[in-house]
């Protein structure tokens, strides 16, 4: 007589399959923790960007109306970016000299020449990221006389071979009314 064997083991063929769904599935789980990674890293260097873009922009706003002369830290230096003062075209992301082309009006190189004017971050303790500001005057009421100045802070930064950056965008009055 025969007997029957109920118990049947799994074949090499269910346990190679078994194992590639496994791995399938492991390769997923690493794909998306890599993922978090770099999101996490840009996202520290957006934080970082953004707290260097806001000294920046703080300092602009301590420093007088009236220095809008040639060559000082709130002179409209290019016109070229006068209509994208805020960069929503991302020309900062394509241009590897922003000074030079006339898309910014004022570097790092202001800021240094300020000497002691200068309160914010030094540059050597932020030596991945640069900073730009743009300046544009608006005569709102059409008689003349600006009433305010528009003023874009860049902070960019390269990450992967790609330039990133943070704009922000603050205005002064001019204090001596329109």
């Amino acid at each position: 007589m025969r007997t029957q064997r109920s118990d049947r083991g799994y074949t090499l063929i269910e346990s190679m399959i078994a194992i590639g769904i496994v791995l399938l599935g492991a390769s997923g789980l690493a794909h998306t923790y890599m993922q978090g990674v770099n999101m996490t890293g840009d996202a520290r260097h957006m934080t970082q960007a953004t707290a260097i873009a806001r000294d920046l922009t703080d300092n602009i706003a301590l420093w007088p109306y009236q220095d809008n002369v040639s060559g000082t830290a709130l002179a409209n230096v290019s016109s070229t970016n006068d209509g994208d003062i805020g960069d929503t075209a991302h020309a900062f992301e394509t241009t590897t000299d922003p000074l030079g082309s006339g898309i910014a009006d004022h570097g790092e190189a202001d800021l240094a020449a300020m000497g002691v004017r200068w309160t914010g971050i030094p540059a050597a303790q932020i030596p991945q990221f640069q900073r730009f500001w743009n300046v544009r005057y608006v005569d709102t009421n059409g008689n003349g006389v600006n009433d305010m100045v528009q003023i874009a802070v860049i902070v960019r930064w390269q990450q992967s071979g790609a330039w990133r950056r943070v704009v922000l965008v603050s205005a002064k009055l001019n204090p001596a009314g329109s």
